[in-house]
């Protein structure tokens, strides 16, 4: 296995904390970021549970 040094360390670990940052982005930041969309949905579903 290579040894990760300098450059490549920080662009691997950047890497890495890029796609947990897109993973979670649409998840976590975007509801509460765009409430009015979640809460329209959610009246939406609980009108149709009804």
């Amino acid at each position: 296995m290579a040894v990760l040094r300098g450059w490549r360390f920080i662009g691997f670990v950047s890497c890495i904390v890029g796609a947990i940052g897109l993973t979670l982005y649409p998840v976590v930041v975007d509801p509460m970021i765009n409430s009015q969309k979640y809460k329209s949905l959610q009246e939406h579903n609980s009108n149709r549970a009804k």
